[in-house]
């Protein structure tokens, strides 16, 4: 008969088995919504739909953010309480790598984004990585009141994406 520790060892394999097949699963669906994105929409069109949703998102993320931090003049240290103090960045590692003449450049080392882009053999600039602008753009909107755009300045499938943030 096995023991406690045995059995407990293998329901959590059983798990693990559960949730990287639930997993692959989500990647596969997310980027054939995207290839049908790009079918049924013009390029920029399908850019944008990912963009509203990713904004959307981004305000529920800021508007509870505003609630626990109140309303943050500076976009950097906005930028800051999203990544390190809220838990809403799940899935994404991103750094602030530096400011220059009021534009903050990031580096994004971890995104779902690219797990799926990776995963469907799709490339960064996708309008899958809207979803990632689109999201600080709405979060940053919400807790500052300030307008900014969100930029790829480099994009890199295997490694870091290096992105700028504007204030508009």
């Amino acid at each position: 008969m096995p023991d406690k520790k045995s059995l407990q060892i293998q329901s959590l394999q059983d798990e693990l088995k559960d949730y990287k097949a639930l997993t692959k699963a989500l990647k596969i669906l997310a980027g054939e919504v995207s290839c049908v994105l790009n079918e049924i929409a013009e390029k920029s069109g399908s850019k944008d739909i990912c963009v509203s949703m990713g904004e959307d998102a981004g305000r529920r993320l800021g508007k509870h953010a505003r609630e626990k931090f109140g309303k943050i003049e500076k976009v950097e240290e906005a930028l800051d309480i999203c990544i390190y103090h809220t838990d809403s960045w799940y899935g994404y590692d991103l750094e602030v790598d530096h400011i220059e003449d009021g534009t903050i450049y990031i580096n994004v080392f971890k995104c779902f984004v690219r797990d799926i882009l990776q995963d469907r053999g799709l490339s960064i600039g996708s309008p899958l990585c809207g979803i990632t602008r689109g999201y600080l753009i709405g979060a940053l909107k919400e807790l500052t009141g300030k307008d900014v755009d969100v930029q790829i300045v480099y994009g890199n499938i295997e490694g870091v994406c290096k992105e700028k943030i504007i204030v508009k």
